[in-house]
């Protein structure tokens, strides 16, 4: 059985090693803005794009990308530093710690093309669930407007991937 987005938002999420009130809103749960959350928020963004890192870097370095979505990989790792350095600025200027990738992200099994689109297409879904349901949640403007423009390349990213492994568009 295919896994649901939200069973992949949950798994992924428990991957990264997300803060409990970031998942709970991840889940519906509402909370209070505070600068205490923000950072939540963005540590946990910058979770997300750590993993996203490491499967395109996994992709990239054993040649899984097929040739003619290779350019996107690279593209889209690209991205995803970009991402990652943004939120890692946002994080300090607000005095919090930002947190380091993780040593492994368990991507052995991903030994094939088809396997590593739709691990590539998992996270960018999870990415895009995940910045649409707490870029509500964020109280200082400069990093909604900063989650905002990752959205769109989340939104893209996925797009890409869907196409490429066939999955409905709409």
């Amino acid at each position: 059985m295919a896994e649901s987005r939200r069973d992949a938002l949950f798994r992924v999420a428990g991957l990264a090693g997300l803060a409990l009130p970031v998942v709970d809103l991840l889940g519906g749960a509402g909370a209070r803005a505070s600068e205490r959350l923000d950072l939540e928020i963005l540590g946990a963004a910058l979770a997300l794009e750590h993993h996203a890192i490491a499967i395109y870097e996994h992709g990239l370095e054993r040649g899984l990308f097929p040739s003619g979505l290779r350019d996107y990989a690279v593209e889209f790792r690209g991205d995803h530093l970009g991402h990652r350095d943004t939120q890692v600025a946002l994080m300090e200027e607000r005095g919090g710690r930002a947190p380091a990738p993780q040593r492994t992200y368990h991507l052995e099994g991903l030994t094939s093309a088809e396997r590593l689109l739709k691990e590539a297409l998992t996270i960018e879904r999870v990415a895009q669930d995940a910045y649409l349901r707490l870029i509500g949640n964020i109280r200082t403007s400069d990093y909604q407007l900063a989650a905002a423009f990752i959205l769109v390349d989340e939104v893209r990213h996925a797009t890409v991937w869907k196409r490429a492994t066939g999955a409905r568009i709409y």
